[in-house]
């Protein structure tokens, strides 16, 4: 009998606690539509980027004008084409010819001495073969919304330079920098040291003949 009492006022209090916890939980459909409402979007401007890379132009043809410093016979005009081929995306080997005109030595200016070469001999003559390296691929922004692909590489190789009545091997390292103006044509820095061995001064000897140039590369 005294069960039956609690029960009979225990119930309506536990259905009344029920009632009152359920109005004091919001829902799930309201902390979604809560969760929606208070969502931030990213306000982020969208930028096309345009990369003209190289796709099937394995062929390289260019040309280049700078200047060359001829060891002992002062600094002169150099001209130079070469084509080359890229067998991989890595490595390419190029095939380079060049000309240059030397000046004259100190010992001619300063003694006013005979020339020591003829205008004939003076004229440098060298063609050979490179291999080179992709060291570095990038881009280089030239403004905000201009961006072109880029690429530093090395070379190694090693030619014939026909100077002052001879021809010597020559051995010749190269740094060089291209700027991809599209996917066919690119701009080349370059700087070089062509060392080969010479006698006009008397003595045999190694010399360092550095160039600088800039051209133009064309791709198919």
């Amino acid at each position: 009998m005294e069960n039956r009492i609690q029960r009979i006022f225990l119930m309506p209090l536990l259905t009344a606690s029920t009632l009152a916890l359920s109005a004091l939980t919001p829902s799930s459909a309201a902390f979604a539509a809560d969760d929606t409402a208070n969502t931030v979007k990213a306000d982020v401007e969208r930028r096309d980027v345009l990369d003209d890379l190289l796709d099937t132009e394995n062929f390289e043809v260019g040309i280049q004008g700078g200047i060359m410093s001829i060891e002992d016979f002062e600094s002169s005009p150099w001209v130079s084409a070469h084509v080359g081929y890229h067998i991989s995306e890595h490595f390419y080997v190029k095939a380079r010819y060049a000309q240059a005109k030397a000046g004259e030595t100190s010992f001619e200016k300063l003694a006013n001495a005979a020339p020591l070469l003829t205008d004939d001999e003076r004229e440098l003559t060298y063609y050979g073969l490179n291999i080179g390296y992709n060291l570095l691929p990038g881009e280089i922004f030239f403004s905000k919304d201009t961006v072109f692909n880029s690429v530093f590489s090395v070379e190694l190789g090693g030619g014939n330079t026909d100077f002052a009545g001879d021809e010597q091997f020559t051995v010749n390292l190269t740094a060089n920098y291209r700027v991809f103006l599209t996917d066919w044509i690119a701009w080349d820095l370059s700087m070089s040291d062509y060392l080969f061995n010479t006698e006009v001064t008397g003595e045999s000897k190694t010399t360092h003949n550095l160039n600088f140039a800039t051209g133009v590369s064309f791709y198919f």
